[in-house]
């Protein structure tokens, strides 16, 4: 893999963050994580020189890549004369349009993996195998009271099952990068439990996590923001109340913010 590089004369560019995955073993599993059949139309962000979509190809029927950056237009233009299947999408992938898709494969951009995570949360897809940042994969896998966990995960479970597959060192990647990484599979579930407002939500977990070692309680009596009015508290659980923030569930989440919307609207 590290030839394609050379033949393009391609170099990373440190402004994106750019590490190219060259380990032919992980690539060949993220693929087969992915169980990709060949009527399935896959999404890859971040194509690069192309590894990654010469697997997916030789699985799938249909592959979409989006890459912004213009110096792999040659390398992805010669393997789009090999295989019919390949369209590529050329800008940001937080800003273009996002074609239909059932799975996603990617070695996520990691400066802004969290943001594309989300924005693919928006979308009906079956499942995402993505490799991406080890410290943000655990953030996003952490189960209640685990490690890790935090308002990311909690809003990600309410919408997805997630898992963390495997673990990836730094010598799998050119350049080596300074994190470890990791791949991890996500699975698009109908939301667990509904909230008044996506928004108003995510500015309860974030207020809530910022005191995530103390009870809900006091976190409600020392805040002064209109997101966890004091007068609220009556109508929360003796449970809940009691309850230190890192160890609520996601549906008991839910359930403070029903309770602070319906005080504050």
């Amino acid at each position: 893999m590290k030839k394609r590089l050379d033949q393009y004369g391609i170099r990373p560019a440190k402004k994106l963050g750019q590490h190219f995955l060259l380990d032919s073993g992980v690539l060949r599993r993220e693929v087969a994580y992915a169980d990709i059949a060949a009527e399935d139309t896959v999404l890859e962000i971040g194509a690069g020189i192309g590894n990654l979509t010469e697997h997916l190809l030789q699985q799938a029927g249909r592959v979409v890549t989006v890459e912004r950056d213009r110096q792999f237009a040659k390398c992805l233009g010669d393997l789009q004369r090999r295989y019919r299947g390949l369209e590529t999408v050329w800008g940001d992938a937080l800003e273009v349009g996002l074609p239909r898709f059932d799975k996603v494969v990617s070695n996520l951009p990691y400066q802004v993996a969290l943001p594309i995570v989300f924005r693919l949360l928006e979308q009906r897809f079956d499942r995402a195998v993505l490799v991406l940042q080890k410290r943000l994969a655990q953030r996003i896998c952490a189960g209640v009271g685990e490690r890790g966990y935090c308002r990311i995960g909690v809003a990600i479970g309410r919408v997805a099952k997630v898992e963390m597959l495997e673990k990836i060192g730094p010598d799998a990647f050119w350049p080596r990068p300074e994190v470890e990484s990791a791949m991890i599979k996500i699975e698009r579930v109908k939301p667990r439990f509904a909230v008044p407002s996506e928004d108003f939500f995510g500015a309860i977990l974030q207020e809530l996590f910022a005191r995530r070692e103390e009870r809900v309680q006091q976190v409600v009596e020392r805040n002064r923001d209109r997101v966890l009015p004091a007068a609220a508290l009556g109508k929360l659980s003796k449970k809940i109340k009691n309850k230190p923030v890192h160890m609520l569930t996601p549906r008991e989440f839910g359930d403070i913010t029903r309770v602070m919307w319906e005080v504050v609207s």
